[in-house]
């Protein structure tokens, strides 16, 4: 009898489910169907009209929608359904949702689940305890809190809106990613699930082992790690920080690639590099810009402005600690106690040492300095000893028509407080110097030795020693032809000094011939 019984109840559902109810739903209303429950009970007494209740194994279908739970009831008049108890949902035999309870209205086709809800969709799932997931629009939102996991990412968030259909989820509030290799914190993200790419359209910050980045917009594609940030980026590495409007960076290579407002900051050395293109490698530590690049170095509370065509650090090969920084071309540095230009300058972080080729000029105090090579050294962010090699020629002005001048094969001129104290001449040593009584010139002295040391004080000469086969003469003013009181070679190119930072980027061909040792077969190492 049991068993007749619940057939009659089973064929009892079967008939009113597909013949009275689904009549409607043939007329395209929409109608909820009953297609099995191991019972079924008339509640109008209790819960109202057209009301009933299921319990035991239900499944109902809505359209493309299939619906199972322990025990629903339904409500025909508005067309909805409460359900209890292992909720399952299978949209488009893709798609499945599961939770606790369920509340389902067939006429806005929204399914509004609470508590232990998952949704699965492929590899992708969506944990949270309150979801809303609207058929219509194929959306599903949480609102106090949730998680969604795929392949490689997990992502957490307080509001979070998933479209299965493309894939697309909009974060909102206190998101975080997870991945692998760093963690994404931000207030708003997208993230599409099919290619696990993340848009990034708020503040985020990308946190690593081995750096950490921030963008306020742009893309990062977790399966390749590589992104392309658009707006206020920064790569922070620790002791350097890559800055541009426009950043690739590629975290397996180790390259971040900038386009437009390139600036590496080097804290451990007091070095930014910029220019409108360049590129920093973390992993080599190599960098590089050009377009307007320009290196900048503080010198306690000055800075040193150095631009040139295009600019490179990179490691020393058997001292990755330290770096050589390369400037090619039309070099023109800045700073207010110095100034120069060359065509090629190394600087080496081992012994703080500039080294300027081809051509180079340095106006130091007022003193202008000339050579085949120069040389400047720094100790503690000062200046302390610059060596002029081969065709050494230093000129400093006396007044508007007088130059003292020095001239030798090797000088070295020593520095005290950024001030010129000391010159040493080694080799066919030259001297051309205005001895003054207070403030006016008495004469010309002139002098040659192989070997001589030129002591001066407030910028100008005090004594000269000279210390092998001496020769010189003290002659009176304007005694002498003005070609005598030029040493051979004298050119003064204070036309072509920096004399503010600007100047750093128009670099003009000098017009007269220095004479220079032949480099025709010189290399310069890039």
């Amino acid at each position: 009898m049991d068993f007749l019984k619940k057939l009659l109840v089973l064929s009892f559902i079967f008939l009113l489910s597909h013949v009275v109810f689904g009549q409607q739903g043939q007329r395209g209303k929409g109608t909820i169907l009953i297609e099995y429950a191991d019972f079924l009970e008339g509640a109008e007494k209790r819960l109202g009209k057209n009301v009933q209740a299921l319990k035991g194994n239900v499944k109902m279908r809505h359209h493309n929608t299939r619906m199972f739970c322990d025990s629903a009831i339904i409500f025909r008049d508005s067309n909805r359904v409460e359900a209890f108890g292992s909720i399952h949902i299978i949209q488009n035999d893709t798609i499945d949702l599961y939770g606790d309870k369920l509340q389902y209205d067939g006429n806005e086709e929204i399914a509004k689940v609470r508590e232990n809800v998952r949704l699965v969709n492929k590899n992708v799932v969506l944990t949270t305890h309150h979801l809303d997931y609207d058929r219509r629009d194929d959306v599903a939102y949480y609102f106090n809190g949730g998680k969604i996991v795929d392949e490689n990412n997990e992502l957490i968030s307080t509001l979070g809106f998933y479209y299965p259909r493309t894939g697309e989820v909009n974060f909102k509030d206190s998101v975080v990613l997870t991945n692998p290799e760093y963690k994404m914190y931000s207030d708003t993200l997208k993230y599409y699930t099919p290619t696990e790419i993340v848009e990034i359209v708020g503040p985020t910050d990308i946190v690593s082992d081995q750096n950490t980045i921030y963008s306020e917009l742009g893309f990062y594609d977790t399966k390749k790690d590589e992104a392309r940030l658009l707006k206020n980026n920064y790569i922070d590495g620790g002791e350097q920080t890559l800055r541009g409007d426009t950043i690739y960076y590629d975290r397996k290579n180790g390259l971040g690639e900038v386009f437009s407002a390139m600036a590496l900051e080097d804290t451990a050395n007091n070095v930014i590099i910029t220019g409108n293109y360049g590129y920093y490698n973390e992993l080599t530590e190599r960098a590089m810009a050009t377009r307007k690049a320009v290196l900048k170095q503080v010198y306690g509370r000055d800075t040193l402005f150095l631009h040139a065509d295009t600019l490179r650090a990179d490691p020393v090969e058997d001292d990755p600690e330290n770096k050589i920084v390369r400037a090619f071309h039309h070099v023109q540095f800045f700073r207010h106690d110095l100034q120069g230009r060359c065509d090629s300058m190394v600087y080496d972080f081992r012994d703080s040492t500039n080294t300027f080729y081809h051509d180079p000029v340095i106006w130091a105090q007022g003193n202008q300095m000339t050579a085949g090579t120069i040389k400047l050294f720094t100790r503690n962010r000062a200046l302390y000893k610059a060596e002029m090699i081969d065709n050494a020629f230093l000129i400093a002005p006396e007044d508007t028509i007088h130059y003292n001048q020095i001239k030798g094969k090797l000088m070295t001129g020593y520095f005290r407080e950024n001030q010129l104290f000391k010159i040493d001449v080694d080799g066919n040593g030259q001297t051309v110097y205005y001895p003054k009584d207070r403030e006016y010139v008495i004469g010309v002295n002139r002098a040659e030795s192989s070997s001589l040391t030129i002591f001066l004080k407030e910028r100008k000469v005090e004594s000269i020693v000279l210390r092998t086969q001496p020769a010189g003469n003290m002659n009176p003013p304007l005694v002498l032809a003005p070609e005598d009181t030029k040493l051979e070679g004298f050119v003064w190119l204070e036309e072509y000094q920096p004399k503010k930072y600007e100047d750093i980027f128009d670099f003009k061909k000098m017009e007269i011939e220095v004479k220079r040792t032949d480099y025709s077969g010189y290399k310069f190492d890039k």
